[in-house]
């Protein structure tokens, strides 16, 4: 009676491991629009790395304090550079795929307000984890399948 009962307990979690990692895997490869809302304070920086596909987009606006703002692509080439600035604002429309870098370094005496969003999707290391839970489902399943005439 107790085989039988975790012989269904581990079929049905091996199952749901595999629906979530199989989803998980999905989603990690489709940009997402994430908020870049933050504070920056004095003599501080904050870089910002989307990973983005060819049209995804990015909106950015700065304003507070004097700060350096520099955005590069995925090669590293230089889009925008601004120094000196109290305010700022750009939309961004990605010509290349791949890990763009907004990088802004308040260079004032006060805090630096960043609000905007990015189009982004999930780093490498995110689809490792859902294959991992996809590996775990069969795992747990194939225990279950011990218990099965026990």
């Amino acid at each position: 009676m107790l085989a039988s009962k975790v012989f269904y307990i581990a079929i049905a979690a091996g199952i749901v491991f595999i629906a979530i990692g199989i989803a998980s895997s999905v989603y990690s490869n489709v940009p997402v629009d994430v908020p870049l809302d933050n504070t920056i304070r004095p003599g501080t920086a904050d870089v910002i790395t989307p990973d983005m596909n060819v049209g995804n987009t990015a909106s950015i606006l700065v304003s507070g304090s004097i700060f350096h703002i520099e955005i590069k692509d995925s090669d590293g080439q230089v889009i925008e550079s601004r120094s000196g600035n109290s305010s700022f604002s750009y939309d961004l429309t990605a010509q290349k795929t791949g890990q763009h870098r907004i990088t802004i370094n308040n260079t004032g005496t006060s805090d630096l307000t960043i609000e905007g969003h990015a189009q982004t999707k999930s780093s490498p290391l995110g689809l490792a984890g859902a294959l991992m839970l996809v590996v775990t489902g069969i795992i747990t399943i194939g225990l279950g399948l011990r218990f099965r005439h026990h």
